[in-house]
């Protein structure tokens, strides 16, 4: 760490030990006040595990953010996606092919392409069951007991692929009286049906049961507006409009999940989850998942488009009339289907020209609990998960789908096991433990091919396995001042190898080791039950692996080196916890400073004309800032909650000598790596500019209020919520046509329910004010002039693509609960 680094991280701790000594007149103020659970304040409590105890959030030294089963019902949040409309500071984007999605918190995550090796930043784990693929984004979650945020490394409970944070999410357990619930939704503009059943209790007196069953199909929210420049183009040349769907993303989803908890005795208990997910659609591409969403000339660039279904000779009259888009994010896309003459003989008999997208996912898990005295509880957490993706789509981002090398066929296949042991202990002394173990046996298949009857089959095969010991001591120093220390150390084997329809590749190296020692200190001041001050240091890594690259061609003449390096996170934080005004009033905020190596970007490079998938680490980066949220329910208001957040976030890069976007000149940057054969440069250092999805200012500002209707046993309720972000920019190489605005998002609902909640009617509204911005962004095939790249020429810009938020949503809910 540099001098200037540490100073910075001194002031982080300075900042905390001011807040720790200002805190004396506050905590005087709070003794004043019964030291009261916090669900008797008037905010609801809910159990955070961060730490792998059950713990307040009041009391808890960790940066989370909490969504309890009725603010999630409420805001209409069934899946990962759903969370970006609700919570600051979070980015959440699905990606095409096998990687499937993207997750970034303070500005930290996996960036945009679509290598399926490629692991999250940001980890997701559900009911214990720690998930590092991004395929989590493309799968709802439903029938959620609560979301927890947890926002900086999390290494020490959660292991590896979490140096950015956690979203852990726990499903629902069975009640212990009978309960059942039927939920039917229509969202308007996307003209969305959903169903939603549920049917929970216990089977006899130690066993419970519940089992949830979730439907949705979906026309699609953008407008494709492709067939509007099929009349003249095909008029210029026949055939240059194949066909193309006129709504996307088209979707149909369909989840299941069945949970069993059995509780013999006190001493022991045990839950079982089983679940299932499936997520078909046409082809993510052409459906909408993305869309030109800038041309540096002002129309499309689809002059080689028109030249390749002109037989090879120029024809501007036909590219023209194939530039319909408006090259902005918004509700509409111009996307033609696959060419049905590149899919005869395909290499899987696939013939639908509106492509394919279908993923499914399943998820087991076992937890057991054994208590041997009210004082030791040993926990077993076994999971098994399998992920299945198959796609075929045309990366043309056009009307036409002229060239063949734009197409492509994919499928993806995931498994893993893992078992974690835990043992944790409650002592009457002042020193407590939690000690365990995690392994994790992992196998990942991938291959992408080009339609085109005759193309080889490259499939890479990945083997994982890790191991983890793990353990914290927590010393109660006084009775109020709390030392917790602990560490993790990990070792991850991978083993790598690629076939050529079926005959070995040569790779090197072949395997590789990934090892990890990630220690974290937490100082902890609790002075009354209202009020928490902590400071922290943690480190957190992200492991190594193996990128699968878009192989098309020829046999390999030479071993291919895929490897990337490990990401690792080092750093402080301390924060401030607070419940105000007889607990009205709760306030939390947090100071941090994060020192990132290595970081992995995942981009989508085109420059050849061929979309090809480099993976690669950024040097280095700081991340540092301040983020602050409340919840405030005033005495005098009985049912209203007014509630904000605001995140000041400084993430650059102080070392990242990147490639060049195509088009890129030496006055702009690109002045780095020469080619010797060409003369022209292919990098530029990114050092002192802000990360990707990096917005320095992120909040929020909300109100819900629920009262009386003025008619027995009717209630009614309602919210509205204006979440900020600032300026960023999605593309990996900083591209400034990328560059977003800021803006604000709107949100809003009001609902009508009985008192016994035997029913209730809603309106929910997500967007209203129909903001478009692009989370993820990458060049557009055969656009742009890349012998202009790293020269002094200009006019070689490539047009950019992107994936674009949901627009406006009015969703009108109807939920039953006949018990």
């Amino acid at each position: 760490m540099t001098n200037a680094r540490a100073s910075v991280s001194r002031g982080v701790l300075a900042w905390a030990l001011a807040s720790m000594l200002s805190a004396p007149a506050l905590a005087q103020v709070q003794a004043q006040a019964p030291a009261t659970e916090e669900s008797a304040t008037g905010l609801d409590s809910i159990v955070v595990t961060a730490r792998r105890r059950d713990e307040a959030p009041i009391s808890v030294p960790v940066s989370v953010t909490v969504l309890g089963a009725a603010q999630l019902k409420a805001l209409a949040v069934d899946s990962l996606q759903d969370l970006r409309a609700v919570t600051p500071g979070i980015t959440v984007g699905e990606v095409s092919g096998g990687v499937g999605g993207t997750v970034a918190l303070r500005g930290v995550g996996t960036t945009a392409g679509s290598n399926p090796t490629f692991e999250q930043t940001v980890a997701v784990n559900v009911d214990g069951i720690q998930l590092s693929r991004g395929g989590a984004v493309r799968i709802g979650q439903i029938d959620m007991e609560k979301i927890e945020v947890l926002r900086g490394p999390q290494a020490l409970f959660f292991g590896k692929n979490s140096p950015a944070g956690v979203i852990s999410i726990t499903t629902a357990d069975p009640t212990s009286t009978l309960d059942a619930e039927v939920r039917g939704g229509y969202e308007f503009n996307a003209r969305e049906r959903q169903l939603e059943a549920m049917i929970s209790g216990p089977l006899t007196s130690t066993l419970g049961a519940r089992l949830v069953v979730y439907g949705a199909d979906m026309d699609g929210w953008r407008t494709n507006i492709a067939d509007s420049a099929a009349t003249a183009a095909n008029a210029i040349r026949s055939g240059s409009v194949t066909g193309s769907t006129n709504r996307g993303p088209q979707q149909k989803f369909f989840f299941t999940r069945a949970t069993l908890k059995w509780r013999p005795t006190e001493a022991f208990d045990a839950r079982l989850k089983l679940s299932y997910a499936d997520n078909k659609g046409i082809g993510y591409n052409q459906a909408g998942g993305f869309q030109r969403i800038y041309c540096p000339n002002g129309a499309p660039q689809l002059a080689p488009q028109a030249t390749a279904l002109n037989g090879g000779a120029a024809n501007p009259a036909l590219a023209a009339a194939l530039s319909v888009d408006n090259c902005r994010a918004d509700a509409t896309y111009a996307n033609g289907n696959i060419n049905p003459a590149f899919l005869v003989g395909s290499p899987e008999g696939f013939t639908d020209p509106d492509g394919a997208g279908d993923y499914s996912q399943q998820l087991y898990s076992l937890e057991m609990n054994y208590r041997p005295s009210d004082r030791v509880t040993l926990t077993s957490v076994t999971g098994w998960a399998k992920n299945k993706d198959f796609r075929a789509d045309t990366y043309a981002v056009a009307p036409s789908d002229a060239v063949a090398a734009n197409d492509f066929t994919g499928n993806t296949g995931y498994t893993q096991f893992t078992q974690e042991a835990r043992l944790a202990t409650d002592l009457s002394g002042p020193v407590n433990f939690l000690v365990g173990a995690f392994y994790e046996d992992s196998d990942l298949q991938t291959y992408t091919r080009n339609v085109l009857a005759g193309a080889p089959l490259f499939l890479h095969d990945i083997d994982g396995k890790t191991r983890s010991v793990f353990g914290q001591a927590i010393w109660d120093i006084t009775g109020k001042l709390e030392l917790a220390g602990g560490l993790r150390w990990s070792k991850e084997t991978k083993d790598f190898a690629v076939t050529r329809d079926g005959a070995p590749q040569p790779v090197s190296p072949a395997s590789a080791d990934f090892k990890n020692t990630s220690p974290e200190v937490t100082l902890t001041w609790r002075p009354t039950t209202r009020l928490t001050l902590y400071g922290a240091y943690k480190q957190g890594f992200k492991s190594g692996g193996f990128a699968a690259a878009t192989n098309t061609g020829a046999a390999f003449t030479t071993p291919l080196n895929a490897l990337y390096l490990p990401e690792s996170a080092e750093g402080v934080e301390g924060g401030v916890k607070a419940l105000l005004f007889d607990g009205a009033l709760r306030v939390n905020t947090a100071a941090y400073d994060y020192d990132y190596t290595n970081l992995q970007v995942n981009s989508l490079d085109n420059s050849s004309g061929v979309p090809v998938i480099r993976v690669n680490n950024a040097g280095a980066a700081t991340v540092k800032g301040v983020e602050s949220d409340f919840t405030w329910r005033p005495a005098g208001a009985p049912g209203l909650t007014i509630r904000g957040a605001a995140n000041y976030n400084d993430a650059k890069y102080t070392d990242f000598l990147a490639t060049c976007y195509i088009g890129q000149t030496i006055a702009e940057g690109c002045n780095l790596l020469i080619n010797p054969t060409t003369g022209r440069y292919t990098g530029q250092q990114l050092a002192g500019q802000r990360m990707v999805n990096a917005p320095k200012w992120t909040g929020s500002l909300g109100a819900a209020y629920t009262g009386q209707s003025g008619f027995k046993g009717i209630e009614w309720g309602m919210n509205v919520d204006g979440l900020y972000k600032s300026q960023y920019n999605p593309h990996p190489e900083l591209h400034p046509g990328a560059l977003q605005d800021g803006v604000v998002f709107l949100n809003a609902g009001v609902r009508v329910f009985r008192s016994d909640h035997r029913w209730e009617l809603a309106l929910v509204g997500r967007n209203l004010t129909e903001k478009y911005r692009v989370d993820v962004a990458s060049n557009v095939p055969q656009t742009g002039i890349s012998t202009r790249t790293g020269s002094a020429l200009t006019g070689g810009l490539a047009d950019l693509s992107g994936n674009v938020n949901r627009g406006r949503e009015i969703m009108l809910q109807l939920t039953v609960r006949p018990f």
